[in-house]
């Protein structure tokens, strides 16, 4: 089955990542959007080496940023580069059309931020210019505070990710630095309207957009599980092995069949 290697950027000096691709068990997982299902996606699709120090690692050890490096992965293999969506013009109420890699995306937020001055340790963690130190949430800290208010949030990562469990400069500012030293792929784009040039600004983010379409598509695998298992008299549990590649060329086959 094709896994690809994903080089890691907060995981440790060398750490890598192989992510398989999805199947339609993986499919027919995702149910939401939110981090707990990310993570459950992608702890199917890790796949583990224990014979290798810089492969052995889970999701909800990834920080949030690497997290998005790996789903971000799963959507290019599964639905392509191009990231396309349908907007209604606020002002003329006119349809149009956006797109736009998703590597570009990836790209703008890699780049280096150069009025950064902290200094990345060796066990992973940072100092700040303050001279406090720090370490990045991981998902365990971000599953340990689901459910909680916004500042019951900032509290908690502040009490688990800094060492003096407080932040010199306040909660906000300990919330922007983490999100200089290792921004997600999540924001803010602009696009104009065609016709009228209204201005819209669009929120992009991969973790809801990927698990969105898998969500939206729940009807098309269903079309496709039940397309297969009239052909071929397949169970369930085949169907759902098969990757989501293998499935779609089977339905297109078969289609073509009985089109012919």
């Amino acid at each position: 089955m094709f896994a690809e290697t994903i080089p890691l950027r907060f995981a440790g000096d060398g750490a890598l990542a192989r992510v398989r691709e999805l199947t339609g068990r993986d499919e027919y997982s995702v149910v939401g959007v939110s981090t707990p299902h990310a993570i459950d996606l992608l702890s199917g699709l890790i796949e583990t080496r224990v014979d290798n120090d810089n492969e052995r690692f889970q999701a909800i050890d990834l920080v949030a940023a690497d997290r998005d490096r790996l789903l971000a992965a799963v959507y290019r293999t599964a639905f392509g580069d191009r990231i396309e969506s349908t907007l209604t013009c606020q002002r003329c109420e006119q349809p149009f059309d956006i797109d736009f890699s998703l590597q570009n995306v990836i790209s703008l937020v890699n780049e280096p931020d150069e009025t950064l001055a902290c200094e990345q340790l060796n066990d992973g963690s940072f100092r700040a210019p303050n001279g406090v130190s720090f370490r990045l949430p991981t998902g365990r800290d971000e599953l340990a505070a689901s459910g909680a208010t916004a500042q019951e949030v900032e509290t908690l990562l502040l009490d688990r990710c800094t060492e003096n469990r407080g932040w010199p400069e306040g909660d906000a500012a300990f919330e922007e630095l983490l999100e200089r030293v290792a921004p997600l792929i999540d924001l803010e784009l602009v696009a104009p309207c065609p016709e009228c040039n209204h201005v819209h600004k669009v929120q992009f983010d991969i973790q809801t957009y990927l698990l969105g379409a898998l969500v939206a598509e729940r009807r098309r695998l269903l079309a496709d599980i039940n397309c297969i298992a009239t052909a071929y008299s397949w169970s369930l549990e085949e169907i759902l092995s098969l990757t989501r590649s293998d499935r779609r060329h089977l339905v297109e086959l078969i289609e073509n069949v009985y089109v012919a």
